[in-house]
């Protein structure tokens, strides 16, 4: 049962919680799919008798959301991570302090240029897993990748971007999403609200009574049934061409690919996001911290068109004045 709505906030592993808890006037955390993706803000009161002590370079928060249970039960709070601080703003005359934390807790050489010429030959081709692995592993995190991933193999590679864009791109070549929690990378195929191992996320389920509001669009335009791709083949000196689904309408990517497994890749990574953006849902929900994006709302008692499964791409949960609210912005679930 949700009573009311609580949170505890670390700085540099001290609880300050009980310092800030009359002091708080809005604490907002950001969640969306992808490398660097997750933010905080946190906005309290700096009036002049107490003023709080500025954040210093290179420190951390963590946040935890919940509610206070009945006085027999155990406050149930769920652990948001720790995030940098990034920015602060000093605002006047009312005095406020806003704090920027973000989710990038990698270090600066992810985000530093490399070159680096990644080979790929008949005898020895270079997997997706190995160059996965490889980058995890020069930056001291732990990489986890989903089965059906691994076994893809890669051209050769010419880098001369961060390793962070190196894997951003790789994700969107195949369909996927790549982030980091804590000291672990992950890289999983993008849509589906399925853990690595391919079983489904722990699904929050909704009903009308836990909406606040809710808006969705259908797209009646006629959906995208198959995909045609072009690759180079080399052998025998030919522009060739690979179709993935059938049935029109078709769409034709215009770049040509360097081998068939890359461009058949590329055609289904299109029309599996075809299907995604075809129908989208928003919605306001009373605060739910269990609400994560890569994971699965289930909405029922609304209406046809809004009552099923639907992935969660982005996820804003707020605690101010008004409550504990949950803004969650999905799209359709893909196998």
């Amino acid at each position: 049962m949700k009573i009311t709505p609580i949170f505890n906030i670390e700085a540099n592993n001290q609880d300050i919680s009980d310092k800030l808890m009359e002091r708080v006037v809005s604490l907002r955390i950001n969640q969306k799919m992808g490398l660097g993706s997750d933010s905080c803000v946190l906005v309290v009161d700096d009036h002049l008798e107490h003023r709080i002590k500025l954040p210093g370079e290179d420190e951390k928060i963590r946040i935890s959301l919940g509610y206070a249970q009945e006085e027999d039960e155990k406050e149930k709070l769920v652990d948001f991570g720790e995030y940098n601080v990034g920015e602060f703003a000093l605002n006047g005359p009312r005095d406020l302090l806003t704090i920027y934390g973000d989710k990038c807790l990698w270090t600066k050489a992810l985000k530093a240029p490399v070159k680096f010429s990644w080979e790929s030959t008949p005898e020895k081709p270079l997997l997706l897993k190995d160059l996965f692995a490889k980058v995890a592993g020069n930056h001291g995190l732990e990489a986890k990748m989903s089965p059906e991933l691994e076994s893809i193999v890669l051209p050769q590679i010419e880098q001369s971007e961060s390793d962070i864009q190196l894997l951003t791109r790789l994700a969107g070549y195949y369909d996927a999403v790549c982030k980091v929690q804590e000291n672990v990378i992950f890289f999983m195929p993008r849509g589906t609200g399925k853990t690595l191992s391919g079983k489904g996320i722990t699904e929050v389920a909704l009903d009308v009574e836990d909406l606040l509001s809710w808006r969705t669009l259908h797209s009646q335009y006629p959906n995208y049934q198959s995909c045609r791709a072009w690759y180079h083949d080399f052998i025998n000196a030919t522009r060739t061409m690979v179709e993935v689904g059938s049935g029109d309408p078709c769409f034709d990517l215009s770049y040509t690919y360097a081998d068939e497994a890359t461009a058949k890749w590329a055609a289904q990574t299109r029309l599996n996001h075809a299907a995604r953006v075809a129908k989208t849902i928003e919605i306001m929900v009373i605060g739910d911290p269990d609400i994560r994006a890569g994971g699965t709302v289930s909405i029922s008692q609304v209406r046809e068109g809004i009552d099923g499964s639907w992935f969660v791409a982005e996820v804003e949960h707020q605690i101010d004045k008004k409550g504990f609210t949950t803004k969650v912005i999905c799209q359709q679930l893909t196998a």
